[in-house]
């Protein structure tokens, strides 16, 4: 049963003229089988671009996928696909939100750090993910980690929100992806 939280820092506190506290998100990624399995899909490259008809990203284009016995990292080019606050155009074209993800796997210990570059505005968003992977009884278990900080006065909050959403359906939407490969 995959887990989904959107944690708003800003709930705890009084709200703050310039939106100065990051949205964090927490996701589980639950499958019945091995580890291995699936790290081997997510580097896969017929995988993402299978990707399609997506509810909040494009289909991801991959930009490069490298492997050592240790480490790999995993590139894609995303656009997103979700509606933003109209107040937000000052600032970003809502048209053209998009960015690199770029995943870097400690293949020992099943850990990752995602990296989000933006195509635009990159001083006014700034998100980071972590993950890891590990088995609870004959599941894998996939938690993802991360925070979204967007710098836009007053509305940088509203954007953190449909952000993270959008963030959250992907990831479902990768969950069944990823059983679906399985089998």
């Amino acid at each position: 049963m995959e887990r989904l939280a959107a944690i708003d820092a800003s709930a705890r506190r009084p709200a703050l003229l310039c939106d100065s506290v990051d949205v964090r998100f927490d996701f589980e990624q639950r499958w019945t089988a091995a580890p291995d399995e699936v790290v081997e899909i997510y580097l896969d490259e017929s995988f993402w671009t299978g990707l399609t008809d997506l509810a909040a990203t494009s289909t991801p284009e991959v930009l490069d996928i490298s492997r050592t016995a240790d480490r790999a990292v995993v590139r894609l080019h995303y656009v997103l696909s979700v509606e933003l606050p109209k107040e937000a155009a000052r600032f970003i074209d809502p048209d053209e939100v998009a960015w690199i993800e770029q995943t870097t796997w400690d293949l020992d210990t099943r850990t990752a750090k995602v990296e989000f570059i933006p195509d635009q505005a990159g001083k006014l968003l700034k998100a980071s993910a972590g993950a890891t992977l590990g088995t609870q009884g004959d599941d894998t278990v996939r938690d993802i980690r991360g925070e979204v900080k967007v710098h836009i006065p007053l509305l940088g909050g509203r954007v953190e929100k449909v952000i993270v959403e959008g963030v959250n359906d992907h990831l479902g939407e990768e969950t069944e992806a990823v059983r679906a490969r399985l089998g």
